[in-house]
């Protein structure tokens, strides 16, 4: 799939050079403040229509949850590269993932929270394609579930698959339904 991470076959470097490419893509794709208020062109939200508040808080707390997301994947990141983190950070660091990604329901993206609502990047094309949306939050929680059994064996190898499911389940969810970054 155009624009998500490929599965390296390959080990040592090589394959540690390829999960960092897929998490620091996920990381700019966390990191990243959108800013415009149109989609495909239209206003989502007309000039005279008042943001509700509640809608911009909620906005604001899904950016901070999936923003957890993206610390915590560069934390198995510095392990797969031996750059400080240990096991135990990684199991923390799953565990956030995991948890976060638990959150991806419709209590966290409801209608109303597209781009021009707060500073969401979210497309309208979630609330148009939400069987789609469903799949991908589903193959994330697989992938993070999977990325939390991997960090109790303690093994750098047994996390690198995992974590590449997660950042390929990601980048799909972005691709489709994250504002484009400019």
């Amino acid at each position: 799939m155009a624009g998500s991470p490929r599965r390296s076959r390959s080990s040592g470097r090589a394959g540690a050079a390829a999960t960092m490419a897929a998490v620091a893509g996920l990381a700019l794709l966390a990191a990243s403040a959108p800013s415009p208020l149109r989609a495909e062109g239209k206003p989502v939200v007309a000039a005279s229509e008042a943001v509700r508040p509640d809608l911009v808080r909620l906005i604001s707390r899904r950016q901070t949850e999936l923003r957890r997301m993206g610390a915590a994947m560069r934390v198995v990141g510095r392990f797969l590269k031996a750059e400080g983190a240990n096991i135990a950070d990684v199991g923390a660091s799953a565990e956030v993932i995991r948890a976060v990604a638990a959150e991806l329901t419709p209590d966290l993206f409801p209608e109303g929270t597209a781009i021009g609502v707060g500073l969401s990047a979210a497309r309208p094309e979630i609330w148009r394609d939400w069987d789609i949306f469903k799949e991908r939050a589903t193959a994330l929680r697989t992938a993070a579930a999977r990325l939390t059994a991997a960090a109790t064996t303690g093994s750098a190898e047994a996390v690198r698959g995992p974590i590449l499911e997660v950042a390929q389940a990601c980048g799909a969810c972005h691709e489709l339904f994250r504002r484009k970054l400019p």
